[in-house]
């Protein structure tokens, strides 16, 4: 994209410039008008030059934003008992919407990583340049704070109904998982890892092998694929784990819950299990970059 105005347009200056020239009373105005209308012109020019350099970060920022107000949206669905009988098909399903509207939205511009165990493993194993990983981290983490943001200026008139005014992490009226995952209580911390390990690697190896250019049909809809994987994922694997597959997902919105309300301890509970979603989809998206690159790629 050129910029906001086509280039065969005419400028605002241009335009107005003969419509002055005929405002006999006015004369004495030109100097003046001409300086609004070329700092006009300046602020367009440099409106575009900041849109060129940074538009792949706020791309990221938008995307991952929109990836957060989704999955946690349609989670809260479930938890607030919105129906009347949970579905981890519905949240697995709802999960991958989310994915496929947020790259369809700005896979065009960033490449939709809206992971920052993507990036990584791009950076790793596809060539992407060093200098735009901490911009697209930082991007991707800031992304899910202010979606989960959002979504809880939509939301909270809900939760409020539903645990009274009293935000509790766990229980009956438990609503911190609305936003951040843990796993059903039953689940070994092997076991968690093991899930978000090799469901991040599943999911890299889709992202990675649907993005080849000989792989046709399916690089033409890559989105699509990437979005039937993420139920696949979440239906098979999901729910020993809560289903993050993605740092900034699960970081982002517990760190805005750990100031709405819910205090600290929702890093600490259940032996500080943030760290699971914070660093095994890191560790998964470099073992499937690893069996991409070793195995399939040509």
């Amino acid at each position: 994209m050129a910029g906001w105005i086509s280039s065969s347009s005419s400028s605002t200056l241009q335009e107005t410039e003969p419509l002055l020239a005929e405002e006999g009373t006015n004369q004495h105005s030109f100097p003046q008008r001409k300086r609004h209308f070329r700092s006009l012109e300046s602020l367009r020019v440099s409106g575009r030059q900041y849109r060129a350099k940074y538009r792949e970060y706020l791309a990221e920022f938008i995307g991952t934003c929109i990836l957060i107000i989704l999955i946690c949206g349609a989670s809260a669905e479930q938890t607030l008992h919105v129906e009347p009988n949970k579905s981890w098909l519905t949240s697995s399903i709802g999960s991958g919407l989310a994915v496929l509207i947020a790259i369809c939205i700005v896979g065009h511009v960033s490449g939709a990583h809206i992971n920052p165990a993507v990036t990584l493993t791009f950076y790793c194993y596809s060539g992407f340049p060093g200098r735009k990983v901490p911009g697209f981290l930082a991007a991707q983490f800031s992304g899910a704070f202010t979606g989960a943001a959002i979504l809880y200026a939509v939301i909270q008139p809900a939760i409020n109904e539903f645990d009274n005014g009293d935000r509790q992490i766990f229980g009956p009226q438990g609503t911190a998982g609305i936003f951040a995952t843990w796993p059903a209580v039953y689940v070994e911390r092997y076991s968690s890892v093991l899930s978000e390990v090799i469901g991040t690697a599943l999911l890299l190896l889709i992202i990675m092998a649907t993005g080849h250019q000989n792989n046709l049909p399916f690089r033409n809809a890559q989105g699509c694929f990437i979005a039937v994987g993420i139920v696949s994922i979440s239906l098979s694997l999901g729910y020993t784990s809560g289903f993050s597959l993605n740092p900034a997902r699960d970081f982002g919105p517990r760190l805005f819950i750990a100031l709405a309300g819910w205090g600290s301890d929702v890093f600490s509970v259940r032996d500080y299990y943030f760290l699971v979603p914070m660093l095994a989809p890191i560790l998964g998206g470099s073992l499937g970059g690893l069996i991409y690159t070793v195995f399939i790629d040509q």
